[in-house]
């Protein structure tokens, strides 16, 4: 299955964010206020890109490109360098996840890699899952607040998944859940995730011949 190197370490994470002392978090030098980030806004309506456009003020992004139809947000990434994506569509008309989708397979090269960023009313596993199949780089549930938005375009900047590129999907490797925390990150935002350190050997390894054993057919009788 081809797929890229890596999904997302911009120009603006690997220039300001990389140096060492910065946690990415609790530093305010490290949010993206004189970063360079480009991000594209697409929303449903107004009202939902003036929340959006609210709860990332404080950011201090170098450009927020605003699109109010997919159309006019196809533009905008097609003739900008655009590092991130943010997504609010949740009507018929507008379907996030659909939108997701074209984004991915209709772009070709960098413009398909751009990290997506889905912002969700009813952010349910199923409603995840149709975003990740459709190639959304992470789901935010409502209501956002401003602090939990930039940690997670903080964990997208140290995101290394593969990205998967097959005629039937585009978007970063699915599989990524079961294999660890970013670099960089110290802590999960669940508590199914798993450690980043890695424990040591319990005990020694059995041997082939054990194994063999515990493989071999065993005559039951059933009464």
């Amino acid at each position: 299955m081809p797929s890229a190197v890596c999904i997302f370490q911009p120009r603006w994470w690997t220039q300001n964010y990389s140096k060492k002392g910065r946690d990415g978090v609790s530093n305010k030098s490290t949010s993206p206020t004189h970063i360079g980030l480009n991000a594209l806004f697409l929303t449903d309506g107004t009202h939902t890109m003036d929340m959006l456009s609210a709860v990332t003020s404080g950011f201090g992004m170098a450009k927020r490109h605003k699109a109010r139809t997919v159309e006019e947000a196809f533009d905008i990434h097609r003739s900008n360098s655009i590092d991130l994506i943010i997504l609010d569509c949740s009507t018929e008309e507008m379907n996030g996840i659909e939108i997701t989708r074209r984004f991915r397979m209709e772009f070709e090269g960098e413009k398909s890699e751009t990290p997506i960023l889905a912002v969700a009313g009813h952010a349910s596993q199923v409603q995840i899952g149709h975003y990740r199949d459709a190639g959304a780089s992470f789901v935010v549930a409502k209501p956002v607040a401003p602090g939990i938005l930039l940690q997670r375009i903080l964990w997208l900047a140290k995101d290394t998944r593969d990205l998967v590129n097959t005629p039937s999907f585009r978007g970063p490797d699915r599989r990524a859940r079961a294999m660890g925390l970013p670099a960089g990150i110290e802590q999960g935002r669940r508590s199914t995730d798993l450690d980043a350190n890695v424990s040591e050997i319990a005990g020694q390894n059995l041997d082939q011949s054990k194994i063999d054993d515990m493989l071999k057919p065993v005559r039951v009788n059933l009464l």
